[in-house]
């Protein structure tokens, strides 16, 4: 039966995002709305563009990157995010989103990311992970408050 219901909502989910990519823009109130949030973080990031990145973000977000404190504020994510498009490109950004909900003015996004990046003084490599993401509506947009993810891969080895 678990079987059964993960193929039945994995089918709904590809429906969803394959009308999405054919359709207007979704409601604002969505949970359609809440998986857009997602799109235009891939395409900024693809583009390598930190003020469009933190343009998703609420003033008090708080990013929780991998192996580092925790990230306060949008002033804070921003020189965050131009270190990190500086230190490499992002070649291939995809989401495939487990579960996404909103109900009144908070939301949320959970699933899975594959990327492929080249920093600046290595090889392209290949990253997949996982990551869950709260929103907030502000001012009828919807926002990233908070951010935490992890990539698949084991952590850097000490002293590299």
């Amino acid at each position: 039966m678990r079987a059964f219901t993960a193929l039945t909502i994995a089918a709904a989910v590809s429906t969803i995002v394959v009308a999405a990519q054919s359709k207007p823009p979704a409601a604002p109130g969505s949970d359609a709305a809440i998986r857009a949030v997602a799109d235009q973080y891939a395409k900024a990031s693809l583009a390598g563009d930190a003020k469009a990145v933190v343009a998703l973000y609420t003033d008090d977000a708080i990013e929780m990157p991998p192996n580092r404190p925790m990230i306060k504020g949008r002033a804070a994510v921003l020189k965050y995010y131009e270190e990190q498009f500086a230190a490499a490109k992002i070649n291939k950004l995809t989401f495939q989103h487990l579960d996404s909900h909103s109900s009144g003015d908070t939301g949320y996004d959970v699933g899975t990311y594959s990327q492929t990046l080249t920093p600046t003084k290595a090889a392209a490599m290949n990253d997949t992970g996982k990551y869950t993401v709260v929103l907030k509506r502000v001012g009828g947009a919807w926002k990233v408050a908070y951010a935490i993810y992890n990539s698949d891969l084991p952590p850097p080895a000490a002293g590299r």
